[in-house]
């Protein structure tokens, strides 16, 4: 009996190799590889329809995970393996519909149209088309004609290298970035107008190429990824030229690149600066009227650098001996005589130097330090002198200017003048919309219910088509507004503000008297723009909130 009972016991042992199957464990592999290429896919392709990563990124793993398990606890191996395919098939499908419904019809995946594409290219060679959206020039002004199609690497970099500054020009950026997000993306970012854009993102393939693309034809060193490095290149696109200074870092998770759009970012014509009829008619007669200090003053990127060009260019550059000096020129003035200094340090050092040449007029960009103001001080008893500052108003630069030379009656006697400025976007003339504002928004902004009917915004409600899909507005690309001016202030100094500062009489007293003067403060010469309609409350009160 006990013999039959071990021979039924070792009889039911599996075989030597019975207890897998080489050939099972190969399948199940077979099925899990397009399922990793999927999940890679899809974390990927988040980033670039803007969708949330994290989820889709954890239903595929976990999808995929669950069936595995599934697929190797179930007895019966063919039931396990049609669970694992319904399971994961049903999320990747489930993304697939998802993400086809956030792009446009020529991006969608999976349609018959690109499952036609597909088996039509299959087995042909790979073709790299030429992109060409506008002309590139290098460091030294020459055009970058597209590489060959041997050089496939090359031509790809071309490419998106084309596409980054064509776009950055379609959308009017004043500013690029292209930053390492960690993994395998790089954020794109545009500042348009003031205001910061997320872009869709590169692949860290992609940003590498474009970066050392651009590198190369900048004229800086593509080998050097760590050290920082500037450059510059030029681009045409239909009416549009400009140059863009190229700046270049390396990081922990790749490099990262700056571009700078001149054109954008830099206006020399004091007409276009948006100064009203009065202001303007009264700033060309003092900038003009011989020597004395201006001073130009605004918060950080309000374009105070544009004024003060602006301001310069009035003057005769063919008669007259016109000097900058600036920590680093923005853009080259023709027949202007422009020096730099490394800091602060040296401003007294290279301003005396540049005083003993006897120039006309001098700009400065910033003056900190008290030796340097004496200079400029003095300066401005024989000579016009146009000096840079940061503050939020005119009555707060003027009170940093007295505090800078330690004498206000030394600060106060060249001075002619106060300006201060902000930047406002302007609104899209072709989609604004008109409203009728509150009366209590009319009454806090002391402004007359009776005499305002309307003010303008951005359209609350985008347009949509037949269909009900969105239309994006070709001029303003969507946000609302296009393009951008500023709102100014002047403050005239007169010899009873000049008694008064030397005196530290109360700043009410300094209101008053600038009010008898009729000066209108910024914000009220913003709102003006608010009602001629050129831009809208909500774009004051966020400037007026970084000021």
């Amino acid at each position: 009996m006990i013999e039959l009972l071990a021979t039924i016991t070792l009889g039911a042992i599996p075989d030597p190799g019975g207890y897998f199957s080489i050939v099972k464990v190969i399948v199940i592999l077979a099925f899990i590889l397009p399922w990793l290429w999927v999940a890679t896919w899809i974390n990927k392709d988040t980033v670039r329809v803007h969708t949330p990563q994290l989820l889709w990124s954890v239903l595929i793993l976990l999808s995929g995970a669950l069936s595995v398990l599934i697929w190797l606890v179930v007895p019966l191996y063919a039931v396990g393996m049609a669970v694992y395919v319904v399971v994961t098939s049903t999320v990747a499908v489930a993304y697939v519909v998802h993400r086809n419904k956030r792009v446009v019809v020529t991006g969608r995946v999976l349609t018959a149209e690109h499952l036609q594409n597909f088996f039509a290219s299959a087995g042909k060679p790979k073709v790299v088309e030429v992109v060409q959206h506008i002309k590139i020039y290098d460091s030294l002004g020459r055009p970058v004609f597209a590489p060959s199609e041997e050089k496939s690497e090359r031509l790809y970099a071309y490419n998106l290298a084309q596409n980054l500054l064509h776009e950055a020009v379609l959308f009017r950026a004043e500013d690029v970035d292209l930053t390492p997000a960690g993994g395998e993306q790089a954020m794109v970012r545009f500042v348009v107008d003031g205001v910061l854009q997320q872009r869709p993102a590169l692949d860290h393939a992609e940003s590498e190429a474009v970066i050392d693309f651009i590198k190369e034809i900048s004229g800086m060193d593509v080998a050097d990824k760590r050290r920082p490095q500037t450059g510059k290149i030029g681009i045409e696109a239909g009416a549009v030229t400009t140059d863009m200074n190229v700046t270049t870092a390396g990081t922990t998770q790749g490099q990262r690149m700056q571009l700078r759009i001149v054109l954008e970012a830099i206006r020399t014509n004091l007409g276009d600066l948006g100064l009203t009829e009065d202001l303007h008619s009264r700033i060309e007669e003092i900038n003009t009227g011989g020597n004395g200090l201006i001073l130009v003053s605004g918060a950080k990127s309000s374009g105070v650098t544009s004024t003060l060009y602006s301001l310069l260019r009035r003057h005769d550059a063919f008669i007259k001996q016109l000097i900058t000096l600036e920590l680093r020129s923005t853009i080259d003035l023709e027949n202007i005589t422009q020096h730099h200094c490394k800091d602060q340090t040296e401003l007294s050092g290279r301003l005396a130097s540049i005083l003993r040449r006897d120039p006309d007029v001098v700009m400065i960009r910033s003056c900190q330090t008290s030796q340097a103001a004496d200079l400029i001080c003095e300066a401005a008893t024989e000579i016009s002198v146009l000096l840079g500052s940061t503050a939020p108003s005119a009555l707060a630069a003027l009170a940093k200017w007295v505090k800078v030379v330690a004498n206000p009656h030394k600060a106060l006697t060249p001075l002619k003048v106060v300006t201060c400025q902000m930047l406002l976007r302007k609104l899209c003339p072709n989609c604004k919309e008109a409203y009728s504002p509150p009366r209590d928004m009319l009454a806090k902004l002391n402004l007359p219910a009776d005499k305002i009917n309307r003010f303008y915004r951005p359209p609350t409600k985008p347009p949509v088509d037949e269909k009900g899909n969105p239309i994006i507005c070709s001029t303003c690309r969507g946000t609302g507004y296009y393009g951008r001016t500023g709102a100014f202030e002047l403050l005239e100094v007169t010899d009873e503000i000049r008694e008064l500062v030397a005196q530290n009489a109360p700043l009410s007293r300094i209101k008053a008297t600038c009010r008898k003067n009729k000066m209108l403060y910024l914000q009220e010469q913003a709102l003006r723009k608010v009602i001629a309609g050129v831009t809208s409350i909500e774009e004051v009160i966020r400037v007026s909130k970084k000021k």
